[in-house]
């Protein structure tokens, strides 16, 4: 990601663009656009903090190489589901939300990127889940085909990472 993020034009330097700072407890991160900064939250474990980084790094790269606009429920919505579909939903994850059983897994990725997205909404922005379920739902389809830069959805105990680093020069991303 931060390959990508350099060669999109969109360097990061870690002193200034990821914080470490006290938040709300339903939450582990965000990204402020403003401040063009990443918010890792100081209560978050470690062993999820990889994770985070890589969620709020798709946020921050739609932010500088696709304009979004995060007052646009549009915009929001897309880059969540984004920041879900390549970096969150694995079947571990899906379980753990309740998106998937071993009964039922026929389509439990697509699942966890939209109630991942859902609630992320939520956490973000003063509309009714209503009114969420409806964004996600209509720009759906564009964004979770979407997946630069990475190029591949993550898998928990994959060599995904690995891959999508080797395969960043396909991308620009050297």
């Amino acid at each position: 990601m931060m390959s990508a993020l350099k060669n999109s034009g969109c360097p990061i330097d870690i002193r200034r663009h990821i914080a470490c700072e006290p938040c709300d407890k339903s939450v582990t991160g965000g990204y402020d656009p403003v401040m063009n900064q990443i918010v890792v939250c100081n209560e978050t474990s470690k062993n999820i903090v990889p994770g985070v980084l890589a969620h709020e790094m798709i946020h921050m790269f739609d932010y500088c190489v696709h304009k979004v606009d995060f007052k646009n429920i549009d915009h929001v919505a897309c880059t969540e589901i984004r920041a879900a579909n390549l970096t969150h939903c694995s079947f571990m994850s899906a379980f753990m939300q309740g998106d998937v059983t071993p009964f039922n897994f026929k389509n439990l990725h697509q699942d966890c990127v939209k109630t991942k997205a859902l609630h992320s909404i939520l956490a973000v922005r003063d509309v009714t889940e209503e009114e969420a379920v409806a964004v996600i739902e209509r720009v759906f389809p564009k964004c979770y085909a979407d997946l630069e830069p990475i190029g591949r959805r993550l898998k928990r105990g994959s060599n995904d990472i690995d891959k999508a680093y080797r395969e960043g020069f396909y991308y620009g991303y050297v």
